[in-house]
């Protein structure tokens, strides 16, 4: 166990390099909508898989992502309100880049919303004695299973300006960030197996993010 510890520190000092590239290289140009759905969406995942007693190891990448992820999206908003304030003499609280246009932006931003919701619900009646704890335990189960299938759609805004645009990324970090959860995937294999559902978070992660560096290496 000491050993998974080590490796799921490692796993998210790795996340926390990639981070440190990404804020670093100037030339990225983060899709707004993109990291207001991972930073919000990374912490309602982190907060499930607490809620399913994931092991410290498992918790260390969740939450460095969700504490840095809240920093690169802080940065989108200031740099889409200053863009909106250079072209119109005025901005809003709220920039254009944020709000979801597209059918597909809007499922996904949908979502989050919606197994949030569902979730501070069923925290809600468990705490009140509504809803038996293991009736409690099983809609946490089937929200994190959801949460985790977001994050197919959580990438859809940024794999088309990506696809569209190559230069608004830059590879490095995303190869940095496949390398952290899988490590973290390691981790939990090694802790539950393959098949438990705290395994979808770094399988998923390790195949979108190696997608966006694979796209991005065009620059």
């Amino acid at each position: 166990m000491d050993v998974l510890l080590m490796v799921g520190i490692a796993a998210g000092l790795i996340q926390m390099v990639g981070y440190i590239l990404y804020l670093s290289i100037k030339k990225i140009d983060p899709n707004p909508l993109t990291w207001l759905m991972f930073s919000y969406g990374t912490i309602v995942l982190t907060v499930l898989e607490w809620d399913k007693n994931a092991t410290w190891a498992e918790l260390f990448l969740p939450m460095t992502c969700s504490i840095l992820g809240l920093v690169v999206m802080g940065r989108c908003w200031y740099r889409a309100r200053k863009k909106e304030f250079a072209a119109s003499g005025r901005a809003r609280f709220w920039p254009n880049g944020f709000w979801p246009y597209s059918r597909w932006d809007q499922l996904s931003f949908g979502s989050d919303l919606i197994i949030t919701a569902g979730y501070i619900c069923a925290w809600l009646l468990a705490t009140g004695h509504i809803l038996a704890e293991g009736d409690r335990e099983t809609a946490v189960l089937a929200f994190l299973i959801l949460s985790n299938l977001t994050i197919l759609t959580e990438f859809i805004p940024l794999i088309r300006t990506t696809k569209e645009n190559p230069e608004r990324e830059h590879w490095a970090p995303w190869a940095v960030w496949t390398l952290a959860y899988s490590l973290l995937g390691y981790v939990t294999f090694e802790t539950r197996g393959f098949w438990d559902p705290l395994m979808l978070y770094p399988a998923l992660n390790a195949v979108m993010h190696g997608w966006v560096a694979w796209i991005a290496r065009t620059r």
